[in-house]
């Protein structure tokens, strides 16, 4: 018998945006300590790799939630430009594609019981933007709280 998930989908859309920030944060902070090492720098680099990171994660993402143009531009025979409406910019939503890096953190422990479907999740760029949001904090807290400096 199959178990039917009834949590609300918010709950598990929020579920699944903090999971992923959490994975993104976690790989960068991976990825930051091996290059620290490899240099000498200790985790004063894996705090500028944070936060280098994390900025351009911020500058990505906010690019990435930017809506798309209702309209489309397109040359005529005679070399004058024609402006011309889109209708088909309301099925971004259901077509959404599962990358890799999500089918990983799908996998995860919260994850792995309270799936759910592609089309159902927040957008990617929503998500990279709380990633970003993430990354910058987990910079911060390494200088504020620990101590962590030049």
């Amino acid at each position: 018998m199959e178990r039917v998930d009834r949590s609300p989908r918010r709950l598990r859309q929020a579920l699944d945006a903090l999971v992923y920030a959490a994975a993104v944060t976690g790989l960068v902070f991976l990825v930051g300590l091996v290059l620290s090492l490899l240099v000498g720098a200790g985790l004063v680099g894996v705090k500028y790799v944070l936060f280098l990171v994390g900025l351009l994660l911020f500058g990505y993402s906010t690019f990435q939630l930017r809506p798309q143009r209702p309209w489309d531009t397109e040359k005529t025979d005679d070399g004058g430009v024609e402006v011309v409406r889109k209708d088909d910019g309301m099925d971004a939503i259901g077509s959404r594609e599962q990358t890799r890096f999500q089918a990983a953190v799908q996998r995860l422990p919260p994850l792995s019981r309270y799936s759910i479907p592609p089309e159902e999740r927040l957008p990617v760029g929503l998500k990279l933007f709380l990633s970003s949001l993430a990354v910058l904090g987990t910079s911060f807290v390494m200088e504020a709280v620990f101590g962590v400096a030049a």
